[in-house]
C-alpha cells in the first residue's frame, strides 16, 4: 500500500472518528421534543448552471427529525427556491446510514425539489439508536442525468434516540 493510500485512509478514518465523537459527546436529545436532530457535515457538493448557464455550488445539507417510534427518523434534504431554479433541482439524494453502536445499514432516496423525479421529498428509516454515521450522494435523476452534476460525496454524524 503506498504511503498515499495509507495517509487517505487515516484521513478519512480520522473524519469519521472525529464526527462520531462529536454526535456521541452531544448526547441523545430529550424524547418529548420533535425538535430536528443536529446532523454534524461535511455537505454532498454539487454544481448547478441557472438559466443564463451560471454555474454555482449545490451543497446538499441532510435534515433528520425524530418520529414517534423510537430509533426511527425522516430524512430530508430540503433547498432554497434559487436552488431549485437550476439544474439542481432535477438531482437526487441518496443517503447511506450506518447505526455505529449496531452495525445495522441501510439507505434511502429523496429530492431536494418538488419536480418530476420519483423520489419523495421526505423518506423515513429505522436507523436504530445511538450514533449514526451517514455518506450522502448527488445523482441525476431519470429525467435529468446530469443534474447536480459533477459532485462529491458528503458524510455526516447524529445520534438517534
Amino acid at each position: 500500500m503506498s504511503a498515499t493510500r495509507r495517509r487517505r485512509i487515516e484521513v478519512v478514518g480520522a473524519g469519521a472518528a472525529a464526527l462520531s465523537a462529536a454526535a456521541i459527546a452531544a448526547g441523545p436529545a430529550a424524547q418529548a421534543t420533535a425538535a430536528p436532530i443536529t446532523v454534524y457535515q461535511i455537505p454532498a457538493t454539487g454544481l448547478t448552471f441557472s438559466g443564463l448557464v451560471i454555474p454555482g455550488p449545490y451543497f446538499a445539507n441532510v435534515t433528520a427529525a425524530p418520529t414517534a417510534t423510537p430509533g426511527t427518523v425522516t430524512f430530508a434534504t430540503p433547498a432554497s427556491p434559487e436552488t431549485c431554479a437550476t439544474s439542481a433541482g432535477s438531482a437526487q439524494i441518496t443517503i447511506g446510514y450506518t447505526n455505529l453502536g449496531t452495525g445495522k445499514r441501510g439507505g434511502v432516496t429523496v429530492k431536494p425539489c418538488d419536480f418530476a423525479t420519483p423520489a419523495p421529498l421526505t423518506a423515513t428509516a429505522t436507523v436504530g439508536r445511538g450514533p449514526i454515521l451517514i455518506t450522502v450522494r448527488i445523482t441525476g435523476s431519470d429525467y435529468k442525468p446530469d443534474a447536480g452534476q459533477p459532485s462529491l460525496p458528503g458524510i455526516g454524524v447524529f445520534t438517534a434516540v
